[in-house]
């Protein structure tokens, strides 16, 4: 049956999607043609999709509209009291936020902010500044983890017995992201991120990936504290398969 969480919920995935693609229509007017006169923005506009920031913000989209479509299935059948959403798509959703979204966002961050305080220029270079306004750029890096944080607040979840499965997929959406990155180097011969360029070849190349793949499983895992303790009063905190 649908309730006030429900609708909290409603309202936080309007203004994600509200958010987000007006962020995108506003920063696509930023790379005007004379903006793009500049050969290093030219080459950061084409590059854009393949910015992990920009996958996880497309990704904050994509869970805020299944989330959508889920509350309204529940709120269309309220009067069915044995009604449940599609296994499927209940399974996505679920899947899409806990194994990837939540993780996701937090290495975006975590690692953007703390590149960005220590050395701008090895996260995010000035000439980006010509297109990039500092509100865009919270949206981007800040602003999404409050998205999160409401989803967490007001959805009732699970914990899983058996982690294997979400972790499995975490991974595999971090090395699908280090082969684009290997690609882009491979196609352009440029690094996405100025830190790789001047990490290849060391020890701490590897090192800094390892780290990435470590704070996207601690935060997978502390979500699961956070969500024990929020939902520790409900019967739905009993685990499941």
């Amino acid at each position: 049956m649908a309730d006030k969480t429900t609708y909290c919920r409603m309202l936080g995935h309007v203004l994600t999607i509200a958010m987000h693609v007006g962020n995108i229509v506003y920063m696509n007017r930023g790379f005007s043609p004379e903006v793009l006169q500049d050969p290093q923005l030219k080459a950061f506009g084409k590059l854009q999709p393949r910015y992990f920031t920009v996958w996880t913000f497309v990704l904050q989209i994509i869970n805020a509209c299944t989330g959508l479509v889920c509350d309204y299935l529940v709120i269309s059948n309220s009067e069915n009291k044995l009604y449940k959403l599609p296994k499927h798509l209940r399974g996505f959703k679920n899947t899409l936020f806990s194994a990837i979204l939540w993780p996701s966002t937090w290495v975006v961050c975590s690692i953007f902010w703390g590149l960005y305080l220590y050395d701008r220029s090895l996260i995010f270079p000035e000439f980006i500044d010509k297109a990039l306004t500092t509100t865009s750029n919270h949206i981007m890096h800040t602003a999404i983890i409050f998205v999160v944080l409401w989803e967490v607040y007001f959805t009732p979840r699970v914990e899983p017995r058996s982690h294997r499965r979400n972790i499995l997929h975490i991974l595999t959406h971090l090395l699908l992201y280090l082969a684009v990155l290997f690609y882009t180097h491979m196609q352009h011969g440029v690094w996405l991120y100025p830190i790789f360029s001047l990490v290849y070849g060391t020890i701490y190349f590897p090192l800094i990936n390892i780290a990435i793949g470590v704070i996207a499983l601690t935060f997978y895992y502390l979500q699961w504290t956070i969500i024990n303790y929020l939902w520790s009063d409900s019967a739905k905190t009993k685990k499941i398969t």
